[in-house]
């Protein structure tokens, strides 16, 4: 008992060290952390019970130091990958499958196609998921694990367009590129033009390159250090693709950029991210 007036005095000091508006904007993080697509400046105030003008005041602080972004059009307020990346750090590849996979699923249901993921690890293009759609024809020989045909395949060459020249270099350093089909690029001149066009474009195809009959639409996903990580895609046979790849091609590009900004949300880098940036 004859230290009891010293606790209690102590807990009334550590209550006065507390800082109020370091603490109101950790909540507001925490808060955010909750809702990953993003609240407003108002519904952030209302479910804080924050005066509207202080809320503001947080918020453009927490913006000033890049520890969370405003969409300019939907004026939403979501976390960035500065706090993330301290808790994930460099993302294993099967931290990466785990991750995206919601987003495969997704793009196999709003396109009706059968959906694919490939994850660059610095080395090597990997397919690490397909969500089969009932109504597709089956790709032979593509499986979760293959690493062939990146040449040929949507899905690796929406990587190989974004890989520095010293990774495009090494990547083909003791690879051959073989005709999988009358249409595979099969020399590295033809296939380094070919990938500047999907740098310009945003999105990769695959005309019957990779097997006769099947078309794919692919796009690129990058880390929260903006590098290029994976890619997702889709096939479909040429009868259904001549019909609805204009309106396929913008929902595999929104699904990759949506997997990006879940990335980049989450602070997740691959292997050839860099902490540059966030520290």
């Amino acid at each position: 008992m004859l230290h009891q007036p010293d606790m209690v005095s102590s807990k009334k000091q550590a209550k006065n060290d507390i800082i109020g508006s370091v603490q109101r904007a950790l909540r507001i993080t925490e808060l955010l952390a909750r809702y990953p697509q993003g609240l407003t400046a108002k519904q952030i105030g209302l479910k804080l019970d924050l005066n509207l003008s202080t809320c503001y005041h947080l918020l453009n602080t927490l913006e000033h130091e890049s520890y969370i972004v405003k969409d300019p059009d939907t004026l939403l307020f979501r976390l960035s990958g500065k706090i993330g990346y301290t808790a994930f750090a460099q993302a294993t590849p099967a931290q990466l499958v785990t991750q995206l996979t919601a987003h495969v699923n997704d793009l196999q249901e709003i396109t009706g196609e059968t959906a694919y993921l490939s994850i660059w690890d610095g080395q090597e293009i990997t397919l690490s998921n397909i969500v089969e759609a009932a109504q597709t024809i089956r790709v032979k020989a593509l499986t979760i694990g293959s690493t062939h045909g990146n040449h040929a395949s949507a899905l690796g060459k929406a990587i190989l367009a974004y890989l520095t020249p010293d990774q495009f270099d090494r990547y083909f350093a003791e690879r051959a590129l073989p005709a999988y089909t009358t249409n595979t690029i099969t020399n590295l001149s033809s296939l380094r033009k070919y990938i500047a066009q999907i740098r310009q474009l945003g999105y990769a195809l695959d005309f019957e390159e990779f097997m006769l009959e099947v078309h794919c639409i692919s796009a690129p996903i990058f880390d929260a250090c903006g590098q290029i990580t994976a890619s997702i895609a889709i096939s479909l046979p040429v009868t259904r693709s001549e019909k609805n790849s204009a309106l396929l091609i913008p929902k595999v590009k929104q699904m990759a950029n949506s997997a990006s900004r879940t990335l980049g949300i989450l602070g997740y880098i691959g292997p050839t991210g860099s902490l540059k940036g966030f520290v």
